[in-house]
């Protein structure tokens, strides 16, 4: 297994390449409502994306169009080796994340949970797509990618762009193995 120590400083400069920033606590609150009109009010509250972004620098991201307007987000956890049992049994909450997994900077990352994105335009969804892949191919290509999809836009993302596959257990998680692996198996 490949464990990750610079999670934080690869995140924000491989996705600042695609746009996409270090969210502000205004932007978390800002982003938030933005996903729960385009993808479901069923999601993790402000205090608790927040509270994950304060502990692990490095969880929220948000793209604004050339006017200056929100029009994408994505949420990722950097996970510790204490996520993995919850990983494997499908059981991963990602409404309410345990922190106690959640990797602070300069801890070990195992695998990365992709949290949630969210756009309002074309180049906005875009933006947090390229993220997606960007995180899982380049910049971690190490580590595994786990997520649940919210809509048929995120399951097609998760399961054809990224080939993420279901994991046994309930509620919906699938992994899509570290890219590493996967291109060395084609």
């Amino acid at each position: 297994m490949m464990i990750i120590r610079d999670f934080a400083e690869r995140c924000h400069r491989g996705l600042r390449e695609l746009g996409l920033t270090l969210a502000t606590h205004d932007e978390i609150i800002e982003g938030r409502a933005l996903a729960a009109r385009t993808v479901s009010p069923n999601i993790a509250t402000v205090e608790t994306l927040a509270q994950l972004q304060d502990l692990t620098q490095s969880s929220s991201f948000t793209f604004r169009s050339v006017n200056g307007q929100l029009s994408g987000v994505m949420a990722i956890i950097p996970l510790t080796a204490a996520a993995l049992p919850d990983l494997a049994a499908g059981v991963f909450d990602g409404v309410n994340p345990p922190q106690d997994q959640a990797a602070r900077p300069g801890e070990a990352v195992v695998a990365i949970y992709g949290w949630g994105m969210a756009g309002t335009t074309l180049r906005g969804r875009g933006a947090v797509m390229a993220g997606a892949v960007k995180l899982h191919r380049e910049l971690f290509p190490t580590i595994p990618l786990y997520g649940r999809a919210a809509t048929p836009g995120g399951e097609r993302t998760l399961l054809k762009r990224i080939g993420a596959r279901p994991v046994p257990g309930p509620g919906g998680l699938v992994m899509a193995r570290a890219w590493s692996a996967v291109r060395k198996a084609a």
